[in-house]
């Protein structure tokens, strides 16, 4: 009993040091409003946006980085959702659009800044970043980089160079390519990009997507939901009926429809749309036409 009741005050202890944790995240707002806190965007570059429901800033300050958070309110949902529902097909379609975003911008720099946070995480240093000089752009994926965007550049020579910048954690890192321009070009063509060798890397700063919040202020990173992960799967599952079909094995369409439609509520009418497809061409016509744009 005695271990049992020890136990459990160490666990409310850890839980009350990771709320305390949780709470000194979130500092007092350094800026009133989002007006406010896009005119001090972070060293020139203007790294904000939104997503569900907020609009969050980056600033950085005395070296340090800041994200500053405000909520959606009511008006602001409405402003957005009004230049969404609006009738494409209509003769002033962009009159009205440009009218409905820029109301809606208008708005959202008056929303208020509701918390900042520090980002606390640290850029590779570097020794770090020189130790990945002769290794290729596969080999750093491979580490965990991941490729963002590429183009040519013009060094202290004004000569033409190749970049390719790399998200790692929360900060981006200009990686120097050992390519001239046509062999930048065949690379891309070739789909050999992987095979450009890294001459130099430095930091660029904090990632131009930092205002999500699935990138965390201590360095660790939510990997984006796949949109079409649900869709794969409604896939999945008919393909191995058409499968079992294919090897000879019966099949109860109607059951196997209403069991995937129960599971998949939001896809009943494609579900509806393919099993329609399968029972009309058969299964080698609903494989024919599934690989058809292949």
């Amino acid at each position: 009993m005695k271990k049992l009741i020890a136990l459990f005050m160490t666990a409310v202890m850890l839980c009350t040091v990771l709320c305390a944790l949780a709470e000194e995240a979130q500092l007092a707002p350094l800026y009133a409003t989002v007006g406010e806190a896009l005119e001090d965007s972070a060293d020139g570059r203007v790294i904000a946006g939104g997503e569900a429901g907020y609009y969050a800033v980056v600033t950085l300050k005395d070296g340090k980085y800041y994200r500053s958070v405000a909520y959606y309110d009511e008006t602001m949902s409405q402003l957005e959702e009004a230049g969404n529902s609006l009738d494409f097909e209509a003769e002033d379609f962009f009159e009205k659009l440009e009218a409905a975003m820029n109301a809606a911008e208008e708005y959202r720099m008056t929303l208020p800044i509701a918390y900042s946070e520090l980002f606390t995480a640290e850029p590779l240093p570097e020794d770090e970043m020189a130790s990945r000089i002769g290794k290729t752009l596969s080999q750093l994926t491979e580490e965990g980089f991941e490729i963002g965007s590429n183009g040519t550049e013009t060094d202290e020579n004004d000569e033409m160079i190749i970049v390719y910048t790399l998200r790692y954690g929360v900060y981006d890192y200009d990686c120097l390519v050992d390519a001239d321009f046509d062999q930048y070009m065949a690379a891309q063509e070739n789909g050999a990009e992987g095979d450009l060798v890294v001459k130099g890397m430095t930091l660029n700063g904090i990632t131009a997507w930092a205002y999500e919040a699935r990138f965390h202020t201590d360095g660790t990173v939510e990997e984006p939901e796949d949109p079409f992960a649900e869709f794969s799967d409604i896939m999945a599952e008919i393909m191995t009926l058409v499968e079992k079909v294919q090897a000879g094995e019966e099949a109860d369409i109607a059951a196997f429809a209403d069991a995937l439609k129960a599971n998949h509520a939001e896809y009943a009418d494609l579900i509806d749309m393919y099993v329609t497809l399968f029972q009309t061409y058969g299964a080698e016509g609903f494989v024919s036409l599934m690989t058809s744009g292949e």
